[in-house]
């Protein structure tokens, strides 16, 4: 084994069971899969006190390392579990067993061992396993055997066999909505044995059963399409089998496995012929569901999402690899002093912290847009307008950190998006969640001179033709197929006895998707006009795009909100009664929308994308049922915390246009490190929930003035000219003055350089 230098750092997955539940401590097979949300153990920079599981993976490791002679660990690694609880709730997702097995991993990559090494993997199995049991005190491992070892796996008897995943088979999450214990619900499960001993019999032969037929199914051959759907029915058998025996463990032993949430989600897949079931011990975490495509997936999370308010967790990825070294540092948005630095020791910071290039901030010089490159952008150039590209930090979104770039002329923008970012870091960070990415593309049918078919009948005629319309308009962008997007649906809507809207939803992947969705409405117009005896108008998408929302939601502690002259109490007090008054007056409600888009534009500007699109999108979507409405509500939780959510169209883009042209736009992707358009969604309605915040703070308690003037005041005092030390005793002078002016800063300023003439 090579003896490399430690790493900065390593990392372990997450796991789900695909099934097997219970059965599985009866000596039963169980599917475990990894699922890619990481622990990462990097070196302690602080004091902290290692938690019971850090302490019995370290002295594991300590013991094992004595054994063949190695140098002893150093002192316990610093772990970050923030994606395994977004929000500070955890999700049942085995972060306890991951930080077992990174910290194992940790300390054995210290000692100069090779993580790449299926001998050290081996060992580091053993050694976590170990460590998680004497801290947990049991389990059946398949948690850690998924954190190790990666990949989907077959699990019995304590032993971890590799699966293929089954590239048919499509897997989906949804959050149940409240967290388990596992060892409780196991306890009173193995309790329930004594008192009902035939029926706790018959429940585990039919998990064992159902477990089983899961396994065949899930690694049987697949030689072509009639294959996969025998595997699949299968697997819709399996399930259902399995809810029967977690139904009857939970009828002897009270144990609330099934949920009415789990039971939701179950029965709504089962009526799209999709199935179901938890994931886990039940009781709330969540629920698996599995389908042959991706795109009955994201029906099923729509119809969930609109009629239930139950989120699919889209970013829960399976089979992820398993224990491993990395070769950076996780990203932190906590930039100290970011603010107080100039310009080149901010780009420094950005570069250490990102990995991206140095140079590479370069796009960023004026002038880097060139004019004939802007010649080639838009039609009848004569030069370029440059503003101002700044980056807000400390934004955390579903355990993750941000470096956000936003771009905008604005005072205080960044600023105030920055610290509330902060405030709601304090309540654990945002967590969010996406509509699957899906567009409308607009057919206008029109009635002339009463020719064709009677509005009613012209409904039906192209409601019955939806099959050949969407397999048209499916031909249309082959390649937007193979990327798993495409037509998903069609709806006619009557407008008027002589007008029709005809809308095609198209699933645009991670591209914003207008000329695809426009091509996709001059293709089906011609068709249309002959089913209907109607003329076709308009071809064109609607920016109104309700169907690809992003939703974000914060939760702040009191103490948080506090200021110099005011207690958090009285902050979170006065942020409700702001978000009432916009509820219930559309006069206030555009400008507290006003606020959310400084935040949303500025980030859809930096990266690209169109922001024109965007705030059409976000004004439609706020005065959808007839009243101009806030995008962000804010209420008082039952433990006096600040509760915020918003939820706004997000119809943005991460391949082509701007964000594929741009030098700036792509290096504001490369900044966040999105991996996906809904991911950046995310972030982007997360930064208009943060500026909202910001504002109805400042407005509730000290008022806008006192911190926007501050801004405005540097302001002002670079355009008097005012440079270097300058700026900040001019603005603070400008403040002092009351009389926040143009003329009263160039004033001001003479006054400054006569006096330190005069020394």
């Amino acid at each position: 084994m090579s003896q490399a230098k430690a790493p900065v750092q390593v990392s372990a997955p997450g796991k789900a069971l695909l099934c097997g539940e219970y059965a599985v401590l009866a000596g039963a097979p169980a599917i475990v899969t990894a699922i890619d949300v990481r622990a990462i153990a990097a070196p302690a920079c602080g004091g902290e006190i290692p938690s019971v599981v850090v302490r019995a993976a370290r002295d594991q490791v300590a013991a094992y390392l004595a054994s063949r002679s190695l140098p002893s660990p150093g002192p316990a690694p610093e772990i970050d579990t923030g994606p395994f609880a977004p929000g500070g709730r955890k999700l049942g997702l085995g972060s306890s067993a991951a930080v077992a097995a990174t910290v194992v991993g940790y300390h054995l990559a210290e000692a100069g061992l090779d993580l790449a090494a299926p001998a050290v993997i081996a060992d580091a199995h053993a050694l976590a396993r170990a460590a998680h049991r004497d801290a947990q005190g049991g389990g059946s491992g398949a948690d850690v055997a998924a954190a190790v070892l990666g990949g989907t796996l077959r699990f019995v008897d304590g032993q971890a066999t590799p699966l293929p995943h089954p590239a048919w088979l499509a897997i989906a999450f949804v959050d149940a909505g409240a967290p388990a214990i596992t060892a409780s619900f196991v306890r009173m499960v193995q309790a329930a044995a004594g008192p009902h001993p035939a029926a706790y019999r018959q429940a585990m032969a039919t998990l064992r059963a159902a477990s089983e037929r899961f396994l065949e199914a899930f690694t049987q051959p697949i030689e072509g399409p009639g294959d996969v759907d025998r595997a699949y029915a299968a697997i819709v058998q399996a399930v259902a089998a399995h809810n029967e025996g977690l139904g009857e463990l939970q009828r002897i032993s009270g144990a609330p496995i099934l949920t009415p949430t789990i039971t939701t989600v179950i029965d709504a897949a089962a009526r799209m012929g999709l199935a179901a079931k938890p994931s886990g011990a039940g009781g709330g975490d969540l629920v698996v569901v599995f389908g042959r495509t991706h795109a009955e997936l994201d029906r099923l999370a729509d119809h969930l999402l609109r009629t239930h308010g139950l989120a699919t967790l889209a970013h829960l990825k399976a089979a992820a690899p398993g224990l491993r070294s990395e070769p950076r540092a996780p990203l932190c948005s906590r930039l100290a002093g970011f603010f107080r630095l100039g310009v080149e020791a901010r780009r420094d910071a950005l570069a250490a912290e990102s990995g991206i290039v140095r140079d590479a901030f370069a796009v960023l010089d004026p002038g880097s847009l060139a004019v004939e490159q802007a010649d080639g952008l838009i039609e009848n150039v004569i030069g370029t307008l440059d503003l101002p590209f700044a980056v807000a930090t400390n934004f955390r979104i579903n355990g993750k950190d941000y470096l956000v770039p936003m771009c905008v002329e604005e005072a205080s923008v960044v600023a105030a998006a920055s610290n509330a970012a902060k405030m709601v870091r304090a309540g654990g960070g945002f967590v969010a969640h996406s509509d699957p990415p899906w567009m409308i593309a607009q057919v206008q049918l029109c009635r002339e001179d009463g020719e064709g078919l009677e509005v009613s009948a012209a409904i039906t005629a192209i409601s019955e033709a939806r099959a050949a319309l969407l397999a048209l308009a499916t031909s249309v962008h082959p390649r937007l197929i193979a990327r798993g997007g495409g037509p998903r649906d069609l709806e006619v809507r009557r407008l008027a006895d002589d007008m029709i809207a005809v809308h095609v939803i198209v699933d645009c992947r991670d591209a914003m998707g207008a000329n695809l969705l426009n091509t996709i409405a001059e293709t089906l117009a011609p068709r249309l006009a002959a089913l209907s005896g109607w003329s076709a108008g308009l071809r064109i998408l609607s920016n109104l795009a309700d169907h690809r929302r992003a939703h974000v939601r914060a939760r702040i502690p009191p103490e948080a909100l506090a200021g110099p002259t005011w207690e958090g109490t009285d902050a979170v007090a006065g942020i409700v009664s702001a978000s009432r008054f916009a509820e219930l007056d559309p006069y206030r409600a555009a400008t507290h929308n006003k606020g959310i888009m400084n935040g949303v534009d500025a980030v859809v500007l930096a990266t690209g994308n169109d922001w024109r699109a965007i705030e059409a999108g976000a004004h439609a979507y706020a005065a959808a049922d007839g009243q101009y409405r806030p995008l962000a509500i804010w209420r008082r939780g039952a433990d006096g915390w600040l509760e915020g959510q918003i939820t706004a169209p997000m119809a943005i883009g991460m391949v082509g246009g701007a964000t594929h042209v741009h030098p700036v736009a792509r290096l504001a992707i490369d900044l966040l490190g999105c991996q996906s358009s809904a991911e950046l969604g995310q972030v982007i309605a997360a930064v208009g929930l943060a500026s909202n915040l910001a504002a109805l703070r400042a407005l509730a308690t000290e008022g806008i003035q006192r911190g926007h003037m501050s801004l405005h005041a540097r302001t002002l005092a670079v355009g008097a000219g005012a440079t270097g030390d300058e700026v900040e005793i001019l603005a603070a002078r400008l403040i002092e003055s009351g009389e926040i002016k143009h003329e009263r800063a160039v004033t001001i300023l003479h006054e400054i350089r006569s006096d330190a003439a005069c020394r």
